[in-house]
This record gives C-alpha cells, sequence and structure tokens, in this order.
C-alpha cells in the first residue's frame, strides 16, 4: 500500500474555494481538463453531498493497467460534508476494486485573511499478484498528477469570477 499527502493552497477565502470546487463542474465547455469526467449520480442528505462520478482514463492509462481493465475508466464515490468541509471518496475500476482502490480524505480550511486549503491523506491498494507495488507507484503518479490538474482548474475558474 502507498500512502501519501498532498497540500494545496488558494489565495481565496474558504467559500469562494467551496464554491469554485462545486461550480467549475456548471461549466464544463471551458474546462477541457473536466471533459473526461462525467456525473453519474448526485444526491443531498442533510449536510451531505453523495457523488458518483466516472473519470474516462484511455489516453492516460498505462499499458500495464490498460491490459488489466476491460473499462478504462475510473468509479469514483464520494461523500463531502458542508458542516465539516472534509470529503471522503473511493476510486476504482467498475468491478476490479482488487486492481486498483484509491481511497482518500480531504479537508478544505481557512488558514488566513483570504488564503485556504484543502489537503489530502491517501491511500493507494492493489491486489494484482507480483505488480501490485508498480501499479501503486503509477496511480499514486497519476493521482498527483490529477490532483494538481485540479488544482489548476479550481485557479482558473476562482480568476474567472464566475
Amino acid at each position: 500500500m502507498k500512502q501519501y499527502k498532498v497540500v494545496q493552497t488558494f489565495p481565496v477565502p474558504l467559500q469562494d474555494l467551496l464554491r469554485a470546487r462545486e461550480d467549475r463542474y456548471k461549466y464544463l465547455d471551458r474546462f477541457p481538463e473536466l471533459k473526461n469526467v462525467e456525473l453519474l449520480e448526485e444526491r443531498k442528505e442533510g449536510n451531505k453531498v453523495y457523488q458518483k462520478r466516472k473519470v474516462k482514463l484511455a489516453e492516460s492509462l498505462p499499458k500495464v493497467l490498460a491490459t488489466l481493465l476491460s473499462d478504462p475508466s475510473l468509479l469514483e464515490d464520494s461523500v463531502f460534508d458542508i458542516s465539516t468541509n472534509t470529503h471522503e471518496f473511493t476510486i476504482a475500476p467498475p468491478g476490479n476494486d482488487s486492481i486498483v482502490t484509491i481511497k482518500g480524505f480531504s479537508v478544505y480550511k481557512e488558514i488566513g485573511p483570504g488564503e485556504s486549503e484543502r489537503s489530502y491523506d491517501v491511500k493507494v491498494n492493489s491486489g494484482v499478484f507480483l505488480m501490485g507495488s508498480v501499479i501503486e507507484t503509477v496511480i499514486e503518479e497519476i493521482h498527483r498528477h490529477s490532483l494538481e490538474k485540479d488544482k489548476n482548474s479550481i485557479s482558473e475558474f476562482l480568476k474567472k469570477g464566475d
């Protein structure tokens, strides 16, 4: 199992960051880097927002994984708690969570006047015999890159002031 932490800061108040996090998916035409993300389901129950998304990976999937997957995509199940600004998520290939599973927990918080951050604690686990640690390392790299792209899309959204 691989574990890592990612911390990203934004030069905006927490409320602006949270609004951008949610609203940018309403403007996918302006964010081509999000075009491979499809919202399958969303529901609110009290302070919690439940989402299921499909992330298509055809172009970015390493060959070692592509051969193991019949569907080159990942499903993300997530719960965002509005009262605590925390986000729990599980990401895995459809019906193949033994190949690789990403579990994470992120916290959004104000760190100063007009400045906020989100921090991720992530675990990647693969049950593939003899290749598990290689797959975990590759997925960690892909996921870190994905979080950076996500940060950039939020930053762009904030600049546009939508």
